[in-house]
C-alpha cells in the first residue's frame, strides 16, 4: 500500500561533456569509450563525448553539463584556450584529462629518453602545449595515483583518479576465447606493442627470452604491433622461433591475447613509467592469459605476486618463465584468478562507483 505525502523527486543527472581527438586516437577507447559505457548505468552521471570536429555540437550543450573534461590529445588545438573561457561562464568546472607524464619540463629527458626519441624540442613544444591547458584547467584526472601526486605537484590544484578499464565487447569477446584456450601444444611468449617506443622496454628481457627459446624447442615468440629487434633477436627468426603481426583492432588483439600462454609487458621502471596504466595486465587477464610484469607502481598495486600474475626484475624474467613452463596447471589457475580480479576491478560496477566518486570530487 503506498503511503500518503510527496513522492521523493528522482535525483537529477548530472552531466560532464568530454572533448576528444578522434576515434583513431589511443586514448579514445580507455578515456572516452569505456567511461562513456560505464555511465549509461549511473543514477548520478551522465557524459556526452565529442570530437574536436564536433566542438560547434559541444558549444551547444554547455548550458547543461557541470564538467568540461578536455583530453590530452586535444590541448594543441587552438581553439581550446577559448573553449574553455565559455565553459566558465557557463558555470562549468574545466577538467584536464591526463593519462602520461607530459606536462612538467622538468621530466623532458626523462620523456626523450624512455620513449627513444631523441627530438628534445619536439617534446619541449609538446609540453608547452599540454601545460598552457592545464593552467587554465579547474582540476584534473589522472589514471593512477602515482602520476596523480606528479599532477598535484606541477599545478596544485585538484586531482581525481579513474582507472583505465575494460568495455562490454573486450569481456564479450574473450569470454568466448577462453573456452577454447588450451587447447593447441607447445608454449608461446606475446610481447604486444601498441607504439614503436618500447624499444629500451623490450631490451630489458632480451637475454632472458633468447636463453628461453633456445632451451625450449616448442617455445615460441609472437609480437603483435611496433618493434624494432637487435641483431641478437633476429638470428632466431630463420629458425621459426619468432612471429610477427601488425597492430589489430581491440576485439582482434583480445584473440591474439588469448592464444599465447604467457603475457610480457617489461618496462624500464621510472618516473615516467611509474604513471603508465596497467591495462597489459588486465587486458590478458580476461582472455586467461598469466602476465609477468616489471615493477612499475601501476603493476606492483594490481598484480599479486604468485597468485595474479608475476612481478619481476631484469634478473628474474627466465626464472619465472620457466616456472610457468614447468607449471601449467598453477599457470592456468593464476590466470583463472587474476581474470576474476580484473572483472571485478576494471569493469561493472566497482568502476563505475570509482568514476561517480572522482566526477563528485572534482565538481565540488
Amino acid at each position: 500500500m503506498r503511503r500518503k505525502g510527496k513522492m521523493p523527486k528522482p535525483s537529477k543527472i548530472r552531466r560532464a561533456i568530454y572533448l576528444y581527438e578522434d576515434k583513431c586516437s589511443p586514448q579514445y577507447s580507455y578515456r572516452v569509450l569505456n567511461p562513456s559505457e560505464a555511465c549509461k548505468k549511473s543514477k548520478k552521471w551522465h557524459i556526452d563525448a565529442f570530437s574536436k570536429k564536433e566542438i560547434n555540437e559541444l558549444r551547444k550543450n554547455l548550458p547543461e553539463a557541470e564538467l568540461l573534461i578536455i583530453g590530452r590529445q586535444t590541448a594543441k588545438n587552438n581553439v581550446i584556450p577559448n573553449l574553455i573561457k565559455e565553459a566558465k561562464l557557463f558555470g562549468l568546472k574545466v577538467v584536464f584529462d591526463l593519462d602520461d607524464l607530459v606536462f612538467d619540463y622538468k621530466f623532458l629527458h626523462l620523456v626523450a629518453q624512455t620513449t627513444n626519441e631523441k627530438n628534445y624540442l619536439y617534446w619541449a613544444g609538446y609540453i608547452w602545449g599540454i601545460r598552457r591547458i592545464a593552467k587554465k584547467a579547474d582540476a584534473f584526472l589522472a589514471t593512477n595515483d602515482f602520476l596523480a601526486q606528479k599532477i598535484k605537484e606541477s599545478f596544485n590544484k585538484p586531482v581525481a583518479t579513474i582507472p583505465n578499464s575494460l568495455s562490454s565487447e573486450q569481456v564479450g569477446v574473450s569470454q568466448g576465447l577462453c573456452k577454447s584456450k588450451h587447447a593447441r601444444s607447445g608454449f608461446l611468449l606475446g610481447y604486444f606493442s601498441g607504439s614503436p617506443t618500447h624499444t629500451k622496454d623490450f631490451r630489458l628481457v632480451e637475454s632472458s627470452i633468447i636463453q628461453f627459446l633456445k632451451k625450449h624447442a616448442d617455445a615460441k615468440l609472437k609480437i603483435v604491433g611496433y618493434m624494432s629487434l637487435s641483431p641478437r633477436v633476429q638470428e632466431l627468426i630463420g629458425n621459426n622461433c619468432i612471429e610477427f603481426k601488425p597492430p589489430v583492432s581491440r576485439s582482434e588483439l583480445q584473440k591474439e591475447i588469448a592464444e599465447v600462454d604467457v603475457n610480457l609487458a617489461p618496462l624500464v621502471v621510472n618516473d615516467f613509467t611509474n604513471c603508465k596504466s596497467e591495462l597489459k595486465f588486465f587486458e590478458s587477464a580476461i582472455a586467461e592469459t598469466t602476465t609477468i610484469a616489471s615493477p612499475t607502481f601501476a603493476f606492483k598495486n594490481a598484480i599479486k605476486d604468485g597468485e595474479t600474475g608475476f612481478i619481476a626484475n631484469p634478473d628474474e624474467w627466465f626464472e619465472k618463465l620457466e616456472y610457468l613452463y614447468s607449471h601449467p596447471e598453477k599457470n592456468r589457475k593464476i590466470a583463472k584468478k587474476a581474470k576474476e580480479y580484473c572483472l571485478k576491478q576494471y569493469y561493472g560496477a566497482k568502476f563505475l562507483e570509482e568514476l561517480e566518486e572522482a566526477y563528485d570530487d572534482i565538481s565540488k
